[in-house]
């Protein structure tokens, strides 16, 4: 899916239906604490246009503000920050370091 795809399907849904995080500047801060990223994935949670949000954010490749339950706050390697109830659903894969040949 596109991101012009995705995001006219989002808009359409904000059209009828308003969701918990709209207007809440917590959701577009440039950084949250652990007890924050936890309150925006509690007002997510049950929001039920939460998969056209999630769709929009992955294909616009959003990196910034909290999408769908996910921190997209850009760190390190460009990865966005996992939700607080989504940490450890994912294992960290190992880092190896390539040999030089010679």
């Amino acid at each position: 899916m596109s991101a012009d795809d995705a995001w006219d399907d989002l808009s359409a849904a904000l059209e009828h239906y308003t969701p918990g995080c709209s207007g809440l500047h917590l959701f577009s801060a440039d950084s949250r604490t652990d007890e924050q990223r936890e309150e925006c994935a509690v007002i997510c949670h049950p929001c039920p246009i939460r998969d056209l949000c999630h769709h929009y954010a992955v294909a616009s490749k959003v990196d910034s503000g909290f999408w769908a339950g996910i921190d997209r706050a850009t760190r390190g390697r460009g990865r966005p920050r996992t939700s607080t109830t989504d940490a450890g659903a994912v294992p960290t894969a190992p880092i190896t370091q390539k040999e030089e040949t010679s």
